[in-house]
């Protein structure tokens, strides 16, 4: 089982203004996480020269980086395979990715191939009700036809951004297939628009989630992410939630 406890982490999409990861490192502690998931916004996956400066500005702060995403991923070995690359150098165990409707069956057979070459699975992160992988039907559909190596990495506030799906429903759905997971929360407005809360504060039922968390078998990830405004303090104190009910 993991151990929100002591690897419960933070997504540094949160931090995505800071540039400099070794300011983002220390945002991270200061909210109480020592664990990382890397967005786009801190490392260049294009420029493999700069990947040990990366991780050496984490390390040093003693931040873990436990992944990465969501990362873009086509029907391309050679693209794809920076990912996985960066997570191997990184000693990271997971990557979450996001792909189109054409050409998705090309696209997962590659990241097969990549995730048993590099023995790291791959997660879709589900994206909302925007996008063709934001539902659970579609997601069941590409995992019938796909192998265990590809997995979810389920963000709870996007769960929820689709009608009469909960995460809750989506954990017991997908079990041993999730492999990330993103404790996000939102509130609605009159209007139906969206808005970052902390995490337990907003319209996620927090004990049931944990509850569920509990009986996943196979998470390498877990972390915390919040886009508005104060992020520090608000991802602190979801932190502080989890851990009060863990």
């Amino acid at each position: 089982m993991f151990d929100l406890k002591k690897n419960l982490g933070v997504k540094t999409f949160s931090f995505r203004e800071i540039k400099d990861n070794r300011t983002c490192a220390e945002m991270i502690l200061r909210c109480g996480c020592t664990t990382a998931d890397l967005s786009g916004a801190h490392v260049d996956y294009d420029a493999p020269a700069t990947w040990t400066d990366v991780c050496r500005a984490y390390a040093g702060k003693g931040v873990s980086i436990v992944g990465i995403g969501s990362a873009g991923v086509r029907p391309d070995d050679a693209w794809n395979r920076r990912y996985f690359e960066f997570v191997r150098t990184a000693g990271a165990g997971l990557v979450t990715c996001a792909f189109t409707m054409e050409d998705w069956e090309k696209t997962v057979f590659s990241l097969e191939k990549l995730s048993e070459e590099y023995g790291i699975p791959a997660a879709i992160h589900n994206p909302g009700g925007f996008d063709w992988l934001g539902n659970s039907t579609a997601l069941e559909y590409v995992f019938r036809r796909t192998s265990p190596r590809i997995g979810l990495c389920l963000d709870t506030a996007w769960c929820m951004h689709i009608e009469r799906e909960t995460p809750v429903e989506w954990m017991a759905k997908f079990g041993g297939r999730i492999y990330g997971f993103h404790f996000k929360d939102f509130t609605w407005d009159r209007k139906g628009k969206h808005h970052d809360s902390v995490v337990g504060e907003g319209s996620l039922d927090l004990p049931a989630v944990l509850k569920s968390f509990e009986r996943l078998p196979a998470v390498r990830s877990a972390v915390l992410e919040y886009e508005g405004a104060d992020a520090a303090e608000c991802t602190r104190r979801s932190v502080e939630n989890i851990r009060a009910l863990c």
